[in-house]
């Protein structure tokens, strides 16, 4: 079996996942996936090695004292390899051999220029040719193609099966979400399902075990909370086709982490997942504000749809209070086909509520409908007071003129018992009514408009005027977020078709928590920030699978890191001292 070559390429995977991060679109399917078995459990892949080792490098240098100066001597290493081809693509085929404890069985697929130059003009041996390499002995075979295979098992190397497949082929294996990641970052990781379905099977009845003790110490409703996971489980594993994960840098633009899963052609699953996306139009229904977090849905998708059905009869199913059928969240739903909603930023948050700033468009199918199921929730609901939590809600039966603008009025206020929160907010234990207020203001829950706008419908948190009536105008397309060039600028880094997004306003919080971080002593001093582009997520669901792509702008990693003080990072201790570098 793989001993220290195993251990150290995946150590190398490890550094690759962490810090081999490139944006920068690279154009096509890996031509390495052509050579990978069509049954392969796992394969690590490389779509560009130079892109790779550039980027290693800087994202290196840009930690400074943090920095590891055995990521540079293997970069240099790779690079100094004759016969090496650092425009091609690479991968690490990893084979579970049915036990997941111990070190899978691996064989790496390297790109190469000329074989003669890499072994050095080593004879070969029954077709391995053996090389010595940080002190052990590897093998390299040549598989054609521009492509040899390397391995320190000699019994591995030789028992390994190079695949003829074509481009196409590679890219019908990949799926959507597959070929998204794999064009798009400096490392990808696909895992199959469809290989490694039985292995996961089989950890089915260890999990419906801990269902029954889940039973035995929590009750018969935990138990049928776990059960509907696990059906939920069992339908992904069953359905699952594939699970792909990527990761990126760009010295210019910044970290990319994608995550992606892929179900089998003709699958129920797939079939939810075929759902064209316009998330970002929504912004221009919303008006235009500074923001501490925006996001939009388009949720019109069939797919998408029959997805939310699901989900509120598995809730109502799970809840053995009834309260939630009584609230009919479901009626309310079905109204809901998209829209956006911002928290925004406020320099009185502490004393107005953090959400006290929010507001939200949305689009249905009749707003009359929408607010008629609105009122119906919130007459449903009126008073309750059940488990040491009070809650009083109200929505206006007839709207009210603000400004010009027919608005209905609603109102919830929470109270909870502080005994639930372990005190009465003495030392160590939160007082839960200090929190309501922090979070909503006065009111103690979310209140404010609501009222038919554009296409659609703007709510809004508070019952601030001058919020409803920016919320109103920007419904029909007046001074939206749709100009908001931070938005712009990180939309452009995330998938199209997305049917979410969302936008952190990292500027405007440290501009808010920064003051209190210094009066507190936690940061030595605090100089306001210039505008920053936000951190960017994007979720497609399209293709037969989905995607979600997290994207850090490098400006706004580099404001966070300044802003932290060294030695709460540990300055320049190594991450790992015990961890062995070496390829």
């Amino acid at each position: 079996m793989l001993t220290t070559f195993k251990t150290n390429t995946i150590r190398s995977g490890a550094a690759l996942a962490a810090l081999a991060i490139s944006l920068p679109v690279m154009a096509g399917t890996p031509k390495a996936l052509t050579m990978v078995p069509g049954d392969s459990e796992i394969v690590v892949v490389m779509p560009n090695v130079g892109e790779l080792l550039s980027d290693m490098d800087k994202v290196n240098a840009m930690m400074g004292d943090m920095g590891k100066p055995e990521v540079m001597m293997m970069t240099s290493m790779v690079r100094g390899m004759p016969g090496m081809n650092l425009e091609g693509s690479a991968a690490v085929v990893l084979d579970m051999q049915d036990d997941w404890e111990h070190e899978p069985d691996a064989v790496v697929l390297l790109p190469v220029s000329n074989f003669n130059d890499l072994t050095q003009g080593r004879e070969a041996v029954n077709g391995l040719v053996e090389f010595p390499m940080g002190g052990q002995n590897i093998y390299f075979r040549d598989i054609g193609g521009g492509y040899v295979a390397m391995s320190n098992d000699t019994d591995i190397l030789g028992s390994f099966t190079p695949a003829s497949h074509t481009i196409e082929q590679a890219q019908a294996m990949l799926g959507t979400a597959g070929n998204r990641v794999a064009s798009a970052n400096d490392v990808m990781v696909y895992v199959s399902l469809d290989a490694l379905r039985p292995m996961i099977e089989g950890s089915f009845e260890e999990m419906e075990q801990q269902g029954d003790m889940i039973e035995m110490m929590m009750g018969a409703e935990a138990a049928q909370g776990f059960d509907t996971f696990m059906n939920l489980y069992k339908t992904a594993v069953a359905d699952g086709h594939a699970i792909v994960t990527g990761m990126s840098f760009d010295d210019q633009q910044g970290f990319a982490f994608d995550f992606g899963l892929q179900f089998k052609d003709g699958s129920d699953s797939a079939a939810m997942f075929n759902n064209n996306g316009d998330a970002g139009a929504y912004f221009n229904r919303v008006p235009q504000m500074d923001f501490f977090f925006a996001q939009a849905f388009d949720l019109r998708g069939e797919g998408i749809q029959a997805m939310i059905t699901e989900y509120m009869d598995l809730v109502q199913k799970m809840d053995s209070s009834g309260m939630t059928a009584g609230f009919d969240f479901n009626a309310l739903l079905q109204q809901f086909q998209g829209g956006a909603q911002i928290l925004g930023a406020s320099d009185a948050m502490m004393m107005n509520g953090i959400l006290s700033n929010t507001v939200m468009y949305s689009e249905g199918k009749d707003a009359d409908a929408c607010i008629e199921a609105m009122q119906a929730m919130y007459g449903k609901m009126g008073e309750v007071d059940q488990d040491g939590v009070s809650l009083k809600a109200a929505f206006s039966d007839e709207p009210v003129s603000v400004n010009g603008i027919d608005a209905y009025t609603h109102s919830m206020s929470i109270d909870i018992d502080p005994a639930m929160m372990g005190g009465g907010g003495g030392f160590g234990a939160p007082d839960p009514s200090m929190m309501m207020q922090m979070m909503y203001g006065p009111s103690r829950g979310p209140s404010g408009y609501a009222a038919k706008a554009g296409e659609g419908m703007v709510f809004t948190f508070s019952q601030n005027e001058e919020l409803l009536t920016k919320a109103y105008k920007a419904a029909s397309g007046q001074n939206t977020m749709m100009s908001n060039q931070g938005i712009a600028a990180a939309a452009a880094l995330l998938p199209d078709n997305r049917v979410m997004e969302a936008y952190v306003g990292v500027d405007h919080i440290l501009n808010t928590v920064g003051p209190m971080l210094m009066m507190f002593g936690i940061v030595p001093e605090f100089e306001p920030i210039d505008s920053l582009t936000p951190v960017a997520f994007g979720a497609t669901a399209d293709g037969g699978g989905m995607m979600v792509r997290s994207v850090l702008p490098l400006n706004t990693v580099k404001a966070i890191m300044e802003m932290i003080p060294e030695d709460a990072m540990g300055g320049g201790d190594d991450w790992d001292d015990d961890d062995d570098m070496s390829f």
